[in-house]
């Protein structure tokens, strides 16, 4: 990278160009612009670094249970709640249940209806 003391207009270009500003962009673009761009670059890979350093401690985290008590490893939706939704699997036994309960409320509704009286 350029010497800011020696040739600062070319210093600024590849500021903005190391923080992802198209080529066509970087020469247009105001100090002000080039330092804005720069402190939002820096906070994306601060937060890219964050996230990786997480995976990397859940990762050992995960290895010591499975190493010292593989009983206890968790599923992949309690490892990581907020990445994976837990499946849920109905019982079929209840499915029946309610389909049967169904059956019987709309038998009796249809015997309570032939079997009241006709009005005229």
């Amino acid at each position: 990278m350029s010497d800011p003391e020696t040739n600062y207009p070319q210093y600024l270009i590849q500021s903005a160009l190391a923080a992802g500003v198209p080529w066509h962009r970087a020469s247009d673009m105001t100090t002000e612009e080039v330092a804005t761009v720069a402190q939002v670059r820096q906070g994306q890979i601060k937060e890219l670094t964050q996230i990786a350093a997480w995976i990397a401690y859940n990762a050992a985290a995960l290895t010591g249970v499975a190493v010292n008590a593989p009983s206890r490893f968790p599923k992949l939706e309690d490892a990581f709640p907020s990445l994976f939704e837990r499946e849920t699997h109905q019982d079929w036994r209840l499915m029946k249940e309610r389909v049967e309960d169904f059956a019987q409320a709309k038998n009796k509704l249809h015997e309570e209806a032939h079997s009241a009286p006709e009005r005229s």
